[in-house]
Protein backbone atom coordinates (compact mmCIF):
# COMPACT_ATOMS: atom_id res chain seq x y z
CA UNK A 1 0.00 0.00 0.00
CA UNK A 2 1.78 2.93 -1.16
CA UNK A 3 1.52 6.15 1.40
CA UNK A 4 1.17 8.75 -1.46
CA UNK A 5 -2.40 7.93 -1.86
CA UNK A 6 -3.40 8.75 1.57
CA UNK A 7 -4.34 12.39 1.96
CA UNK A 8 -4.97 10.78 5.91
CA UNK A 9 -2.08 9.83 7.85
CA UNK A 10 -2.97 9.15 11.03
CA UNK A 11 -6.01 7.52 11.92
CA UNK A 12 -6.20 8.25 16.22
CA UNK A 13 -4.16 11.04 15.42
CA UNK A 14 -6.36 12.94 12.94
CA UNK A 15 -5.15 14.33 9.65
CA UNK A 16 -1.93 14.67 9.14
CA UNK A 17 -1.50 17.21 6.13
CA UNK A 18 0.77 16.61 3.62
CA UNK A 19 3.14 19.31 2.87
CA UNK A 20 4.47 19.66 -0.92
CA UNK A 21 7.04 21.90 -3.37
CA UNK A 22 3.30 23.37 -4.34
CA UNK A 23 2.82 24.94 -0.86
CA UNK A 24 6.06 26.62 -0.37
CA UNK A 25 6.28 30.43 0.25
CA UNK A 26 7.91 31.95 -2.40
CA UNK A 27 8.64 35.71 -0.48
CA UNK A 28 10.50 34.33 3.09
CA UNK A 29 12.41 37.10 3.50
CA UNK A 30 9.46 38.65 5.00
CA UNK A 31 6.95 36.13 6.04
CA UNK A 32 8.95 33.74 7.10
CA UNK A 33 12.50 35.06 8.13
CA UNK A 34 12.74 38.41 9.35
CA UNK A 35 15.30 40.70 10.69
CA UNK A 36 13.63 42.33 13.99
CA UNK A 37 10.37 41.75 12.53
CA UNK A 38 10.45 43.40 9.83
CA UNK A 39 11.20 42.54 6.40
CA UNK A 40 14.38 41.25 5.66
CA UNK A 41 16.75 44.15 3.89
CA UNK A 42 20.46 43.40 5.58
CA UNK A 43 21.87 39.87 5.88
CA UNK A 44 20.43 37.88 8.47
CA UNK A 45 23.24 36.56 10.39
CA UNK A 46 23.26 33.14 11.70
CA UNK A 47 25.41 31.13 14.35
CA UNK A 48 26.25 27.61 14.04
CA UNK A 49 27.70 26.35 17.18
CA UNK A 50 29.91 23.13 16.32
CA UNK A 51 31.93 20.41 18.79
CA UNK A 52 34.84 21.00 20.05
CA UNK A 53 37.04 21.48 17.51
CA UNK A 54 40.98 20.60 18.66
CA UNK A 55 44.65 21.23 16.86
CA UNK A 56 45.24 18.96 13.18
CA UNK A 57 42.78 19.12 10.41
CA UNK A 58 41.64 15.17 10.56
CA UNK A 59 39.24 16.74 14.06
CA UNK A 60 37.36 19.12 11.66
CA UNK A 61 36.66 15.87 10.13
CA UNK A 62 35.84 13.54 14.03
CA UNK A 63 33.68 16.64 14.85
CA UNK A 64 32.28 17.49 11.25
CA UNK A 65 28.65 17.12 12.25
CA UNK A 66 28.75 20.89 13.01
CA UNK A 67 30.99 21.61 9.76
CA UNK A 68 27.66 19.27 7.83
CA UNK A 69 24.79 21.14 9.40
CA UNK A 70 26.56 24.39 8.31
CA UNK A 71 27.21 23.32 5.07
CA UNK A 72 23.47 22.58 4.55
CA UNK A 73 22.41 25.67 6.47
CA UNK A 74 23.86 27.84 3.55
CA UNK A 75 23.01 25.34 0.68
CA UNK A 76 19.20 26.11 2.31
CA UNK A 77 19.83 30.14 2.65
CA UNK A 78 21.15 30.15 -0.96
CA UNK A 79 17.70 27.89 -2.25
CA UNK A 80 15.47 30.38 -0.68
CA UNK A 81 16.83 33.04 -1.55
CA UNK A 82 18.10 34.87 1.78
CA UNK A 83 20.91 37.39 2.00
CA UNK A 84 23.07 36.15 4.93
CA UNK A 85 26.02 35.74 6.72
CA UNK A 86 26.95 32.39 8.48
CA UNK A 87 28.99 32.17 11.34
CA UNK A 88 30.33 29.28 13.01
CA UNK A 89 31.43 28.84 16.74
CA UNK A 90 33.25 26.22 18.06
CA UNK A 91 32.42 25.79 21.56
CA UNK A 92 34.57 24.08 24.13
CA UNK A 93 34.37 22.27 27.31
CA UNK A 94 36.16 25.47 29.04
CA UNK A 95 33.77 27.67 27.06
CA UNK A 96 32.45 30.13 29.67
CA UNK A 97 29.05 31.88 29.16
CA UNK A 98 30.43 35.20 28.76
CA UNK A 99 32.35 34.68 25.64
CA UNK A 100 28.91 32.75 24.09
CA UNK A 101 27.11 36.12 24.95
CA UNK A 102 29.60 38.21 23.93
CA UNK A 103 30.31 36.67 20.47
CA UNK A 104 26.31 36.61 19.99
CA UNK A 105 26.13 40.58 21.22
CA UNK A 106 29.08 41.89 19.41
CA UNK A 107 28.42 40.24 16.14
CA UNK A 108 24.53 41.16 15.92
CA UNK A 109 23.86 37.26 15.65
CA UNK A 110 20.06 37.13 14.47
CA UNK A 111 19.48 33.22 14.91
CA UNK A 112 21.62 30.09 16.63
CA UNK A 113 22.15 26.92 15.65
CA UNK A 114 23.39 24.66 18.21
CA UNK A 115 24.44 21.30 16.06
CA UNK A 116 25.74 19.24 18.91
CA UNK A 117 24.15 17.53 21.79
CA UNK A 118 26.70 18.79 24.05
CA UNK A 119 26.00 22.95 22.64
CA UNK A 120 22.73 22.18 22.62
CA UNK A 121 22.84 21.06 26.04
CA UNK A 122 25.07 24.43 26.82
CA UNK A 123 22.37 26.85 25.17
CA UNK A 124 19.59 24.94 27.41
CA UNK A 125 21.59 25.39 30.53
CA UNK A 126 22.00 29.21 30.09
CA UNK A 127 18.97 29.53 28.69
CA UNK A 128 17.77 32.54 29.91
CA UNK A 129 20.70 34.20 29.29
CA UNK A 130 20.98 34.02 25.78
CA UNK A 131 17.23 34.76 25.69
CA UNK A 132 18.19 37.94 27.37
CA UNK A 133 20.98 38.44 24.27
CA UNK A 134 17.38 38.62 21.89
CA UNK A 135 18.81 36.20 19.74
CA UNK A 136 15.80 34.11 18.17
CA UNK A 137 16.52 29.38 19.04
CA UNK A 138 14.29 27.01 19.60
CA UNK A 139 15.61 24.79 22.70
CA UNK A 140 13.80 23.10 25.22
CA UNK A 141 14.51 25.20 28.65
CA UNK A 142 14.86 22.22 30.30
CA UNK A 143 18.51 20.89 30.62
CA UNK A 144 16.62 17.74 32.52
CA UNK A 145 14.79 16.90 29.18
CA UNK A 146 18.50 16.92 27.14
CA UNK A 147 19.86 14.75 30.12
CA UNK A 148 17.79 11.77 29.71
CA UNK A 149 17.07 11.85 26.22
CA UNK A 150 20.60 11.84 25.07
CA UNK A 151 21.73 8.97 27.70
CA UNK A 152 20.51 5.99 25.91
CA UNK A 153 19.86 4.11 29.39
CA UNK A 154 17.55 6.77 30.56
CA UNK A 155 15.83 7.06 27.24
CA UNK A 156 15.08 3.07 26.80
CA UNK A 157 13.83 3.48 30.31
CA UNK A 158 11.64 6.16 29.41
CA UNK A 159 10.38 4.55 26.69
CA UNK A 160 9.78 1.26 28.71
CA UNK A 161 7.64 3.28 30.84
CA UNK A 162 5.58 5.04 28.10
CA UNK A 163 5.03 1.78 26.66
CA UNK A 164 7.21 3.17 23.02
CA UNK A 165 8.65 -0.18 21.71
CA UNK A 166 11.99 -0.34 21.93
CA UNK A 167 14.80 -3.43 21.81
CA UNK A 168 15.97 -4.87 25.04
CA UNK A 169 18.63 -3.51 26.17
CA UNK A 170 20.66 -4.22 29.68
CA UNK A 171 24.11 -2.92 31.20
CA UNK A 172 26.95 -4.82 29.91
CA UNK A 173 28.11 -7.56 32.49
CA UNK A 174 31.62 -7.15 33.50
CA UNK A 175 31.62 -10.16 35.14
CA UNK A 176 30.44 -12.00 32.38
CA UNK A 177 32.97 -13.90 30.49
CA UNK A 178 33.50 -12.41 26.96
CA UNK A 179 32.58 -15.80 25.32
CA UNK A 180 29.76 -16.22 27.21
CA UNK A 181 28.17 -12.67 26.21
CA UNK A 182 24.68 -12.85 24.35
CA UNK A 183 25.89 -12.59 21.07
CA UNK A 184 25.25 -11.36 18.53
CA UNK A 185 24.24 -7.50 20.04
CA UNK A 186 24.82 -4.27 19.77
CA UNK A 187 27.56 -2.68 22.44
CA UNK A 188 26.76 1.10 22.84
CA UNK A 189 27.80 4.05 24.83
CA UNK A 190 25.40 5.24 26.85
CA UNK A 191 26.35 8.61 26.35
CA UNK A 192 28.25 10.13 23.30
CA UNK A 193 27.11 8.06 20.06
CA UNK A 194 27.77 10.25 17.03
CA UNK A 195 27.35 9.49 13.71
CA UNK A 196 27.38 5.78 13.72
CA UNK A 197 30.50 6.12 16.86
CA UNK A 198 30.16 4.64 19.91
CA UNK A 199 27.93 1.89 18.56
CA UNK A 200 29.60 -1.91 17.76
CA UNK A 201 27.59 -4.89 16.13
CA UNK A 202 29.28 -7.71 17.99
CA UNK A 203 28.90 -11.24 16.53
CA UNK A 204 31.64 -12.57 18.33
CA UNK A 205 34.55 -12.31 20.95
CA UNK A 206 37.15 -10.72 18.55
CA UNK A 207 34.56 -8.05 17.59
CA UNK A 208 33.63 -7.70 21.17
CA UNK A 209 37.37 -7.39 22.06
CA UNK A 210 38.08 -4.58 18.97
CA UNK A 211 35.14 -2.64 20.50
CA UNK A 212 35.98 -2.63 24.09
CA UNK A 213 39.57 -1.32 23.23
CA UNK A 214 38.69 1.66 21.20
CA UNK A 215 38.69 5.02 22.63
CA UNK A 216 34.88 5.74 22.80
CA UNK A 217 34.89 2.70 25.52
CA UNK A 218 38.66 3.08 27.31
CA UNK A 219 38.41 6.91 27.63
CA UNK A 220 34.69 7.19 28.76
CA UNK A 221 33.58 8.77 32.06
CA UNK A 222 32.85 6.80 34.82
CA UNK A 223 29.24 7.10 34.89
CA UNK A 224 28.79 6.45 31.13
CA UNK A 225 27.56 3.19 30.75
CA UNK A 226 28.15 0.31 28.39
CA UNK A 227 25.16 -1.10 27.04
CA UNK A 228 23.72 -4.45 25.54
CA UNK A 229 21.39 -3.95 23.00
CA UNK A 230 19.29 -6.58 21.49
CA UNK A 231 19.84 -6.54 17.98
CA UNK A 232 16.12 -5.76 15.66
CA UNK A 233 17.01 -6.24 11.72
CA UNK A 234 15.51 -4.41 9.46
CA UNK A 235 15.16 -0.71 7.46
CA UNK A 236 16.16 2.06 9.54
CA UNK A 237 13.72 5.05 8.95
CA UNK A 238 15.10 8.81 9.84
CA UNK A 239 12.51 10.45 11.53
CA UNK A 240 13.23 14.71 11.97
CA UNK A 241 10.87 16.47 13.71
CA UNK A 242 10.50 19.86 15.16
CA UNK A 243 8.60 20.50 17.69
CA UNK A 244 6.64 23.85 19.30
CA UNK A 245 7.01 23.27 23.38
CA UNK A 246 5.88 19.76 22.74
CA UNK A 247 3.51 19.52 19.67
CA UNK A 248 4.85 18.26 16.98
CA UNK A 249 4.67 20.59 14.13
CA UNK A 250 6.16 18.95 11.16
CA UNK A 251 8.16 15.82 10.33
CA UNK A 252 10.60 14.35 7.61
CA UNK A 253 11.13 11.13 6.80
CA UNK A 254 13.80 9.34 4.88
CA UNK A 255 15.70 5.88 4.92
CA UNK A 256 18.73 4.97 5.47
CA UNK A 257 20.34 3.38 2.75
CA UNK A 258 24.05 3.06 4.17
CA UNK A 259 24.00 3.55 8.23
CA UNK A 260 28.09 4.13 8.09
CA UNK A 261 27.45 7.39 5.75
CA UNK A 262 25.63 9.63 8.32
CA UNK A 263 26.22 13.40 9.01
CA UNK A 264 28.19 13.68 6.12
CA UNK A 265 30.94 12.39 7.83
CA UNK A 266 31.52 8.91 5.53
CA UNK A 267 33.90 8.60 2.41
CA UNK A 268 30.76 8.97 -0.19
CA UNK A 269 30.24 12.36 1.19
CA UNK A 270 34.09 13.24 1.18
CA UNK A 271 34.83 11.78 -2.18
CA UNK A 272 31.67 12.87 -3.10
CA UNK A 273 32.50 13.74 -6.63
CA UNK A 274 34.35 10.98 -7.66
CA UNK A 275 32.78 8.46 -10.31
CA UNK A 276 32.47 5.90 -7.83
CA UNK A 277 30.36 7.48 -5.51
CA UNK A 278 28.66 10.39 -7.81
CA UNK A 279 25.46 9.01 -8.20
CA UNK A 280 24.95 6.74 -5.48
CA UNK A 281 22.81 8.24 -2.18
CA UNK A 282 22.58 7.88 1.05
CA UNK A 283 18.74 7.34 1.96
CA UNK A 284 15.35 6.91 -0.26
CA UNK A 285 11.74 7.40 0.50
CA UNK A 286 9.99 6.16 3.06
CA UNK A 287 6.96 4.10 1.96
CA UNK A 288 4.87 2.69 4.71
CA UNK A 289 1.38 1.45 5.57
CA UNK A 290 -0.84 2.85 7.30
CA UNK A 291 -0.46 1.03 10.48
CA UNK A 292 2.64 1.98 10.39
CA UNK A 293 2.57 5.67 10.11
CA UNK A 294 0.15 5.37 12.72
CA UNK A 295 2.73 3.83 14.82
CA UNK A 296 5.42 5.95 14.26
CA UNK A 297 3.33 9.52 14.68
CA UNK A 298 1.91 8.09 17.70
CA UNK A 299 5.04 7.66 18.90
CA UNK A 300 6.56 11.01 18.75
CA UNK A 301 3.42 12.77 19.38
CA UNK A 302 3.08 10.84 22.89
CA UNK A 303 7.22 11.51 23.25
CA UNK A 304 6.01 15.38 23.10
CA UNK A 305 3.35 15.69 25.38
CA UNK A 306 5.48 13.63 27.88
CA UNK A 307 9.02 16.00 27.24
CA UNK A 308 7.64 19.24 26.27
CA UNK A 309 10.15 18.95 23.83
CA UNK A 310 11.01 22.29 21.88
CA UNK A 311 13.13 22.42 18.66
CA UNK A 312 14.14 19.57 16.60
CA UNK A 313 14.85 16.12 17.39
CA UNK A 314 16.11 13.12 15.31
CA UNK A 315 14.48 9.64 16.31
CA UNK A 316 15.40 6.53 14.74
CA UNK A 317 13.33 3.68 14.13
CA UNK A 318 13.46 -0.08 12.11
CA UNK A 319 11.31 -1.59 10.57
CA UNK A 320 11.54 -5.37 11.59
CA UNK A 321 12.44 -7.75 8.75
CA UNK A 322 11.78 -11.31 8.50
CA UNK A 323 14.65 -12.49 10.55
CA UNK A 324 13.75 -11.43 13.97
CA UNK A 325 12.10 -14.30 16.05
CA UNK A 326 11.90 -11.94 18.96
CA UNK A 327 9.76 -9.05 16.63
CA UNK A 328 7.47 -9.56 14.05
CA UNK A 329 7.84 -8.38 10.56
CA UNK A 330 6.85 -5.00 9.52
CA UNK A 331 6.83 -3.91 13.26
CA UNK A 332 8.26 -0.66 14.22
CA UNK A 333 10.87 -0.01 17.02
CA UNK A 334 12.68 3.14 17.94
CA UNK A 335 16.33 2.59 17.88
CA UNK A 336 17.20 5.74 19.85
CA UNK A 337 16.45 9.62 20.11
CA UNK A 338 19.17 12.30 19.31
CA UNK A 339 17.80 15.56 21.11
CA UNK A 340 19.43 18.21 18.52
CA UNK A 341 19.42 19.07 15.22
CA UNK A 342 19.27 16.51 12.56
CA UNK A 343 22.66 15.16 10.50
CA UNK A 344 20.39 13.77 8.11
CA UNK A 345 19.05 17.64 7.13
CA UNK A 346 19.91 17.28 3.85
CA UNK A 347 17.43 15.16 3.17
CA UNK A 348 14.76 18.01 4.03
CA UNK A 349 16.13 19.96 1.26
CA UNK A 350 14.21 17.53 -0.90
CA UNK A 351 11.22 20.03 1.19
CA UNK A 352 12.61 23.58 1.65
CA UNK A 353 9.38 23.95 3.67
CA UNK A 354 10.52 21.63 6.70
CA UNK A 355 13.55 24.55 7.46
CA UNK A 356 10.94 27.01 6.84
CA UNK A 357 9.27 25.63 9.92
CA UNK A 358 12.14 25.66 11.81
CA UNK A 359 12.83 29.28 11.38
CA UNK A 360 9.17 30.18 12.21
CA UNK A 361 9.86 28.06 15.43
CA UNK A 362 12.30 30.19 16.14
CA UNK A 363 10.25 33.49 15.36
CA UNK A 364 7.41 32.33 17.84
CA UNK A 365 5.26 33.31 14.97
CA UNK A 366 3.59 29.90 15.01
CA UNK A 367 -0.10 30.55 15.11
CA UNK A 368 -1.72 27.91 18.10
CA UNK A 369 -4.39 26.30 15.30
CA UNK A 370 -1.16 25.29 13.47
CA UNK A 371 -1.57 21.57 12.78
CA UNK A 372 1.20 18.65 11.96
CA UNK A 373 2.71 18.53 8.37
CA UNK A 374 4.68 15.81 6.63
CA UNK A 375 6.74 17.01 4.67
CA UNK A 376 8.14 14.43 3.31
CA UNK A 377 5.68 11.93 1.48
CA UNK A 378 4.63 14.66 -1.59
CA UNK A 379 8.77 14.90 -2.67
CA UNK A 380 10.97 13.70 -4.63
CA UNK A 381 14.35 12.40 -2.16
CA UNK A 382 17.45 13.91 -2.87
CA UNK A 383 20.03 12.50 -1.27
CA UNK A 384 22.50 11.81 -3.86
CA UNK A 385 26.20 12.07 -3.11
CA UNK A 386 26.81 14.16 -6.04
CA UNK A 387 24.56 16.96 -5.09
CA UNK A 388 26.64 17.56 -2.09
CA UNK A 389 30.61 18.33 -1.78
CA UNK A 390 30.89 19.37 2.08
CA UNK A 391 34.99 18.46 1.70
CA UNK A 392 35.64 22.56 0.27
CA UNK A 393 33.49 23.74 2.75
CA UNK A 394 35.08 21.80 5.71
CA UNK A 395 38.47 22.82 4.68
CA UNK A 396 37.74 26.35 3.09
CA UNK A 397 39.48 28.36 6.30
CA UNK A 398 41.30 25.32 8.38
CA UNK A 399 44.52 27.51 9.11
CA UNK A 400 42.39 30.50 10.13
CA UNK A 401 40.18 28.31 12.54
CA UNK A 402 43.48 27.05 14.09
CA UNK A 403 44.98 30.24 14.58
CA UNK A 404 42.25 31.88 15.99
CA UNK A 405 42.06 29.31 18.98
CA UNK A 406 45.36 28.82 19.69
CA UNK A 407 45.54 32.72 19.75
CA UNK A 408 43.27 33.01 22.23
CA UNK A 409 43.64 32.98 26.07
CA UNK A 410 42.78 29.60 27.99
CA UNK A 411 39.55 31.40 29.88
CA UNK A 412 38.28 32.08 26.13
CA UNK A 413 38.86 28.72 24.65
CA UNK A 414 36.57 29.32 21.88
CA UNK A 415 37.72 28.62 18.16
CA UNK A 416 35.36 30.45 15.90
CA UNK A 417 34.92 29.71 11.90
CA UNK A 418 33.45 32.90 10.07
CA UNK A 419 32.02 32.00 6.75
CA UNK A 420 30.38 35.00 4.64
CA UNK A 421 28.69 34.52 2.51
CA UNK A 422 25.64 36.48 0.53
CA UNK A 423 22.69 35.33 -2.25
Amino acid sequence: MVVERRARQSIALGNIKTITLNDLQTNINSTIITKNGIDQKQPIRVLVTVHSVKLGLGDLYERGLGLWVGYIIQKYLKVRGVKFRLYMKSILESTKLKSVVGFIKKNKIDYLIPSDVTDTMFVSKYWHEINATGVKFCITPSLSVYEHLEDKWETYQMMTEFQIPTPKTVKYDTELKIEDQPYPFFLKVASGTNAGRGVWHCTNTKELEEALQTKEVKYRGDDNLLLVQTPTYGDIVCAEVIYNHGKPLGFFFAQSVNAEDLAGMGSSYVNSQDAEYKQKHSHQKVILTDEQWESVTKIFHQLGKETKYHGMIDIEFIIAGDNNPQAEPGSLWLLECNPRFSGDIHTTLSNPGFLDLYFQVMNGTIPDTMGCGNYSVGVDMKSTFGNYYPTQFYVSNPLNVLSIQQGLQPRHAVAIIIIVTAS
